[in-house]
């Protein structure tokens, strides 16, 4: 009887461990957890969804400036914050996931597209009175763009590309040959779901001390991951008014060459006012996304891995 409770304690505590070798299908509600960046492909996942979110507030924004521009209002400030996200979208794409300073890259990026979403929405908090504000959320509650889609798909062939990796680093510490499952997943075949399903019956029918030894090496794995991420963190966060700076000034520079209109004087105004707060240090730049700039994520940057 304690044999068996020890086996059935072991596959319990397994469980959790198994399932958290694969990401979430549910690209939607990424976290801040960068533990999948260790992983080129899981580097690549993080920028596009990253791209996506970007994508969807501009767009979003766009919408809300036509119609705020129908009704006589002075869009120019937010038209500004539109300009400026369209920049920090070319720096996504063009941000690479096999850099050393991943991480760096997409700490940075992610907290750029939070505090442009949120000067957004304070923007439209001043000039619009809730019932305006409501009315403006359901024209574009159901919107649909190809753009959007088109990422939705990359991201989704990119989670399963990570999720398919990982399932060959998981069948190589409970030592199986037969990768068919791996490429059922891939190919759309079986979800993540039943992929769990099928290696936890796989751990059940282990002996106890092949499933301890798997547990312990499962262990360790996440173990190391969380270690390395927190160093990442820790890069990430040392220097981060610096670089955040110096994107700023990037982009004034940018704005700068611009020809010469109101837009161009209101974004001048706006990256000069944000350059002296960062100087000074009234903003730590270390923000949470909900529908991004929704960040969020696993990862180390750049190790090389696939």
């Amino acid at each position: 009887m304690k044999k068996i409770l020890v086996g059935i304690l072991a596959l319990v505590l397994m469980t959790p461990m198994i399932s958290s070798v694969f990401a979430d299908e549910s690209e939607e509600t990424y976290d801040e957890d960068i533990t999948i960046m260790e992983y080129q492909v899981g580097a690549q996942i993080r920028l596009l969804q990253l791209e996506k979110a970007i994508t969807k507030n501009i767009i979003k924004g766009e919408m809300v400036v036509g119609v705020l521009n129908e009704t006589g209002y002075n869009t120019t400030v937010l038209e500004a914050i539109l300009a400026e996200l369209e920049m920090l979208k070319e720096e996504v794409q063009s941000a690479d996931p096999n850099s050393t300073d991943a991480v760096e890259i997409f700490v940075d990026l992610k907290s750029d597209a939070v505090e442009l979403t949120k000067d957004f929405r304070d923007a439209i908090a001043a000039l619009l009175d809730e019932q305006t504000k409501e009315e403006l959320r359901e024209r574009i509650r159901e919107m649909v763009c190809e753009q959007v889609q088109n990422l939705s798909k990359n991201i989704q062939n990119h989670i399963r590309q990570f999720n398919r990796n990982q399932l060959y680093r998981l069948y190589s510490i409970i030592g199986l040959n037969d990768t068919s499952l791996s490429e059922e997943y891939r190919n759309g075949n079986v979800t993540v779901d039943q992929v769990r399903l099928q290696i936890s019956k796989m751990v059940n029918q282990m002996t106890k001390e092949k499933m301890n030894q798997v547990f312990s090496e499962l262990k360790e794995s996440r173990i190391r991951d969380r270690i390395e991420s927190q160093i990442c963190m820790d890069n990430a966060t040392a220097g981060f008014q610096e670089r955040k700076e110096a994107r700023l000034r990037n982009r004034l520079d940018q704005v700068q060459n611009m020809s010469g209109n109101q837009l161009k004087h209101e974004m001048e105004n706006r990256l000069m006012n944000r350059i002296n707060s960062t100087i000074s240090g009234g903003d730590n730049g270390q923000g949470n996304q909900g529908e991004h700039g929704n960040g969020g994520s696993n990862g180390h940057g750049g190790s090389g891995k696939s």
